[in-house]
């Protein structure tokens, strides 16, 4: 069964700095208990933090080095919103792409 959802496809920009950002949900307040996740192909996860309508990452530059997400590392974006039915989470892949590295010191401004 078809959710009638196809999720967005993105690239996450990673330099030698901290990774920073950030997304809101225009809609309102995303629900509460809700968990959302980056979920690297490696096996490396990445939890945001909810608050509100806006979820957030910063992510430190030793985190989110070449070494722990080499370029072209593919990733899912997961939003697991509870379910209290179950005592479970409905999952659902919101965003996936791959990561590309940059040198923010090499680029001319």
């Amino acid at each position: 069964m078809t959710l009638g959802w196809t999720p967005l496809d993105e690239t996450i920009e990673l330099t030698n700095g901290d990774w920073i950002f950030e997304r809101t949900n225009e809609a309102g307040p995303i629900q509460p208990g809700t968990i959302i996740e980056i979920k690297w192909a490696n096996g490396v996860t990445w939890p945001g933090t909810v608050d509100g309508a806006t979820v957030k990452w910063r992510i430190e530059s030793t985190a989110c080095t070449a070494a722990i997400i080499p370029d072209g590392t593919a990733f899912e974006i997961m939003v697991r919103y509870p379910n209290a039915a179950t005592s479970s989470t409905d999952d659902h892949v919101w965003m996936g792409g791959r990561a590309m590295r940059t040198n923010y010191l090499t680029q001319n401004f």
